[in-house]
């Protein structure tokens, strides 16, 4: 039975904005269906809500503006709420439900130089435009070169796949700048498809902060719908991530 206490977008409907390219936390599965740690644990909320849930796609940049502008219920997307991401009038960012670290995805051989960031120079850095990475490389590696994922992997299928396979494998880009989370997957599922292997290096608290957290970005005008998934949040947070992915 639909909770009566919520409103959403489309009745009977929680609609979800995610991106489909931050794997393990939101990607399209080998179907082109978009899942991931932040839809299955959006799917349990809308099931507790006796909602459907529906997801948009949408470019990593900007996703935190989407339930202002009522394309969606719910914004997901592995986001940080940070001063300069803007929710608009219309939105409003929940309780924390996950924390990552800063990682770079590079080949085994070159971890130690990665791990030297203050010296690092020359060195070619893939990352997502907009991102907490975007944010980050361009602070802590200045003498570096950022490449945007939409820049070079435009039309891959998969560009996280693409990324690590091919352009770290073949030297031609020498890391990724990802979440932790992200990047041990990365590792875990191509690590054998690189010669000599993979590794994480230089991972780091942003901004010298504590910890890095996620936050979902909800509708205003969705009636309810905060107050409950922070609910939510608070009594099945230590279950986002599954033991056997941890």
């Amino acid at each position: 039975m639909t909770n009566e206490a919520i409103t959403t977008l489309v009745s009977g409907k929680l609609t979800v904005c995610t991106y489909g390219g931050f794997a393990p936390v939101c990607y399209k599965d080998e179907q082109g269906n978009l899942t991931g740690l932040d839809v299955i644990f959006l799917e349990k909320f809308a099931i507790s809500q006796g909602l459907e849930i529906a997801l948009i796609e949408h470019d990593f940049d900007g996703i935190w503006t989407m339930p202002d502008e009522n394309k969606c219920d719910v914004a997901a997307a592995g986001v940080q709420k940070r001063d300069k991401r803007d929710a608009g009038p219309g939105g409003a960012w929940s309780d924390a439900y996950f924390q990552v670290q800063r990682s770079l995805l590079v080949r085994s051989a070159d971890q130690a130089a990665f791990d030297d960031y203050l010296k690092l120079s020359g060195k070619s850095i893939v990352v997502t435009r907009g991102s907490t990475a975007d944010i980050d490389a361009k602070t802590r590696y200045p003498h570096c070169s950022i490449l945007y994922v939409d820049d070079v992997a435009e039309d891959q299928p998969d560009a996280q796949a693409y990324i690590v396979r091919t352009l770290i494998a073949d030297h031609r880009a020498d890391a990724f700048a990802e979440g932790d989370v992200s990047n041990q997957y990365l590792r875990s599922q191509f690590g054998r498809d690189v010669a000599g292997g993979l590794a994480l290096a230089d991972i780091h608290h942003i901004d010298g902060a504590t910890a890095e957290t996620f936050n979902f970005i909800t509708r205003n005008s969705s009636t309810g719908l905060l107050e409950q998934l922070n609910l939510f949040i608070k009594q099945n947070k230590g279950s986002y991530v599954p033991v056997a992915q941890e």
